[in-house]
């Protein structure tokens, strides 16, 4: 379904969206750290992608793959990570 770089550009991503949804899910609830999981970390680990690592945008580049194509499947990947959590807490109350 990924192929590896995208695979890799969504762990880079992710690096510091998880840390922050952890801190929000332990100090406001589980819900809330998916909702800041699939949506509001996303955009975090965008900013800090760009801050630390900006140039890699090339290597996707020239790989074939687009700024918005990256973003675009990152978030999907997120949001489908997050629903099938959400479901199995709301199965398991």
């Amino acid at each position: 379904m990924f192929h590896k770089p995208v695979s890799k550009y969504f762990w880079e991503i992710n690096a510091y969206n998880i840390p922050v949804a952890i801190i929000f899910g332990i100090s406001a609830g589980l819900i809330y750290g998916l909702l800041i999981f699939c949506t509001f970390g996303i955009f975090l680990g965008l900013l800090a992608f760009r801050y630390f690592k900006k140039n890699e945008y090339y290597l996707y580049y020239n790989l074939g793959y687009s700024k918005n194509d990256l973003i675009k499947k990152t978030f999907i990947r997120n949001l489908i990570i997050s629903s099938i959590i959400f479901m199995l807490i709301i199965i398991s109350t």
